[in-house]
């Protein structure tokens, strides 16, 4: 699988975004990085190319992924810990982030309507796109 980090393609941009790069020659597919190219083109077909939704979908994955790795040890009084959470609780607090700044949450806000019942309890209220 390849793996590329230019970071002028959408793949590159995408693969920083997640924290996804590898400073080695020859990487290794998850040892050294977690998704290939075709991966990457992948979730950005499925998000309209929208970076923060697709870095947002990489973000849950891999967070999902560190979930089942995530272990808490503790020897002694503490004196040895392990604390695997982190990472999981890392990506799915990235993932939140940037699904917000891609618009994928939107809000709409009415300042008024009219809303009106007539005597006999039929709805005469007016709606939008009604004629």
């Amino acid at each position: 699988m390849a793996y590329t980090s230019d970071p002028n393609t959408d793949e590159g941009t995408l693969r920083t975004l997640v924290y996804d790069i590898s400073t080695k020659a020859s990487p290794v597919l998850d040892v050294d990085y977690y998704f290939s190219d075709a991966q990457l083109t992948a979730i950005l077909d499925l998000n309209a190319d929208d970076l923060w939704a697709a870095a947002a979908d990489c973000c849950r994955s891999l967070g999902a992924r560190f979930a089942k790795e995530a272990i808490e040890l503790g020897l002694g009084k503490r004196d040895i810990y392990i604390n695997k959470t982190a990472k999981s609780k890392f990506y799915i607090a990235l993932a939140k982030d940037y699904w917000a700044r891609s618009g994928g949450d939107c809000t709409e806000y009415v300042d008024s309507f009219a809303y009106g019942v007539d005597r006999t309890g039929m709805d005469r209220s007016e709606y939008i796109g009604d004629s």
